[in-house]
């Protein structure tokens, strides 16, 4: 998540608050802070002894939602990237 901030351009030092700023500047939606959030709650309790247990099916569900923030804010403009220009060369052909 945190190399995720700082590739799109996050300056603060802090997770939370480089997702926050991200938010802020609009390259992430509401809904993109969240997940980041649960998964970065859920980091947090696995990397700290003194915080919750983490389970088994909560880091599977984890998972996933990392999977697919990263693939909201790299796959998914990648792909529409591609056939933007596959579009607009075909159409100057």
């Amino acid at each position: 998540m945190q190399s995720a901030c700082i590739d799109k351009g996050a300056t603060k030092d802090r997770l939370v608050d480089q997702l926050q700023e991200l938010a802020t500047n609009g390259i992430i939606t509401k809904d993109l802070k969240e997940w980041a959030d649960v998964v970065r709650w859920v980091g947090n309790d696995a990397a700290h002894p003194d915080k919750e247990n983490v389970n088994k099916d909560d880091a599977e569900d984890i998972l996933k939602l990392a999977e697919q923030f990263l693939q909201v804010i790299y796959v998914a403009p990648a792909i529409a990237k591609e056939r933007m220009n596959k579009r607009k060369k075909e159409n100057f052909c």
